[in-house]
């Protein structure tokens, strides 16, 4: 029995009566009836092919993806053999990344039958499909960024670099990173720290900031390509080796109170590393015993500097000048060295910071 042109086939189909005894239909969509799926206003919009690429990778591939949620308002349908054919209109409920992704691989290769399993509701309407979509997305944890960056480590080499520093007996926050979904509170850092962390400390080397998890990774990798992975290495592990003999970071037991570990104040460490040829030898990260001890002397303690640690966006900026400041103070000559991968400085700096930690006209931005 063919399908129509507007109806929805669903293939190795069957009845199913659920613990609140809904009946629904589970099955595979007939991906000939993907394209008269609907699709109402609360859904999100289709994201961009490049974040489905996974996803269309795997209905190319033997990988599963899981079933999506459809609502047919209404109750005609037609069952011949194993199939049903749905006569009302059906809509997408959760799943509108899935079937875009398979209508995409259909469109890549002509000869592709992406396989996809659907649950659908009958006699749904628009409220109850509205807040079907609200309950589904609210009570589904967002994937952690670092169960994203592990699984990128056997294809990026840097992500593998850093993931297997962070298990390095001799690395200072050795097995003290979360490669997981939830950070335990004997873990001082996550993974996307270290990742952006590693991205700033070698910023003036090549491509590693960004918001998008896998373009900062493909960046990062462009530069440990040119720096070398050793030399990459070395210096991450160096710099946090610094961050502990500055501030102590083996004696600290959760990470609440340490206000030097927060990703805000080590970016901004990082940063300033990476903005001044004072503190590299070629491609290698160095610094003074005298510039170490200065360092070391930043008050991390202060409720001020605690607060902006805390916070991000113009706090990053503001901390940067306070650590910069308290690192020239007292110098006329031997001043950090910029390499020019500097902003120019605001023409007007408002600083809420005690009177201490800043020094009145020896300002730069970062």
């Amino acid at each position: 029995m063919p399908a129509s042109r507007t109806s929805v086939k669903i293939i190795n189909a069957a009845l199913d009566e659920t613990p609140d005894r809904e009946i629904i239909l589970r099955g595979s969509i007939d991906p000939d009836s993907l394209i008269n799926l609907r699709i109402d206003d609360y859904q999100r919009e289709v994201m961009p092919l490049a974040s489905l690429s996974s996803l269309v990778k795997a209905f190319q591939g033997t990988s599963s993806v899981p079933d999506v949620d459809l609502g047919m308002r209404g109750e005609s349908y037609r069952e011949h053999e194993d199939a049903f054919y749905l006569q009302d209109p059906v809509y997408i409920v959760d799943g509108l990344q899935r079937i875009s992704a398979a209508l995409h691989a259909m469109k890549v290769d002509g000869h592709l039958r992406p396989r996809l399993g659907a649950a659908i509701h009958f006699s749904t309407t628009a409220e109850w499909e509205r807040t079907r979509f609200r309950t589904l997305n609210a009570d589904r944890s967002k994937l952690s960024p670092n169960i994203l960056l592990r699984n990128l480590h056997a294809t990026i080499p840097v992500v593998e670099m850093l993931h297997l520093l962070s298990q390095d007996k001799d690395f200072v926050l050795n097995k003290r990173i979360c490669w997981s979904q939830r950070q335990s509170r004997d873990q001082l850092i996550s993974a996307l720290t270290m990742l952006k962390v590693t991205g700033a400390l070698h910023a003036h080397l090549g491509p590693g900031r960004g918001n998008h998890l896998h373009e900062l990774a493909v960046g990062l990798q462009t530069t440990m390509t040119k720096v070398g992975r050793t030399t990459m290495r070395d210096n991450v592990k160096l710099f946090f080796d610094i961050v502990d003999q500055c501030w102590g970071v083996r004696v600290v037991a959760f990470r609440e109170g340490a206000t030097y570990l927060r990703q805000t104040f080590l970016w901004v460490l990082a940063t300033m590393f990476s903005n001044h040829v004072t503190f590299w030898h070629g491609n290698k990260l160095y610094v003074e015993k005298d510039l170490l001890r200065k360092i070391q002397g930043f008050p991390v303690t202060d409720p001020e500097v605690r607060n902006l640690a805390s916070s991000s966006g113009k706090a990053r900026e503001l901390l940067y000048i306070l650590l910069l400041n308290h690192v020239n103070r007292g110098k006329r000559t031997q001043r950090l060295e910029s390499n020019g991968m500097l902003l120019k400085p605001r023409k007007v700096v408002t600083i809420t910071a005690p009177p201490t930690l800043v020094e009145e006209g020896n300002v730069e931005a970062p």
